[in-house]
């Protein structure tokens, strides 16, 4: 269990510190750039098409890129998820809901704790 929460914590503190939401906002940016494009009156299709298929790989990159973040930012809990095939007891601490339910009130307060009440503090 205690394994469990160090990863909740580095999940927590990757998420924090990588460009998560800016990527994401980035897509939504791009889309609603291809939204914008195919309600423009007065372009010829052929132009249409033409930056569609230039948009359509920025967005393809930028999904990538959104995706690798995600990834980057849930490995540590990946790792111990993986881990259970090595180690029966932490699967069997996985798998049990009361330990779940146990540790959810200590992530919830770190993650308060660390993305509410630090800041506040240190800001005076």
């Amino acid at each position: 269990m205690i394994l469990t929460f160090l990863a909740i914590i580095a999940v927590l503190e990757l998420a924090r510190a990588l460009p998560l939401i800016p990527a994401f906002q980035e897509l939504g940016g791009c889309g609603q750039h291809a939204l914008r494009l195919m309600a423009r009156k007065g372009v010829s299709d052929w132009g249409k098409e033409r930056a569609m298929r230039i948009l359509s790989g920025r967005m393809f990159a930028r999904t990538m890129r959104a995706g690798g973040l995600l990834v980057a930012a849930a490995s540590p809990l990946l790792a111990v998820l993986a881990a259970d095939a090595w180690w029966p007891e932490i699967a069997a601490a996985q798998t049990e809901w009361t330990a779940k339910l146990a540790l959810m009130p200590f992530t919830l307060g770190y993650a308060v704790l660390r993305w509410q009440v630090i800041p506040r503090v240190q800001r005076g």
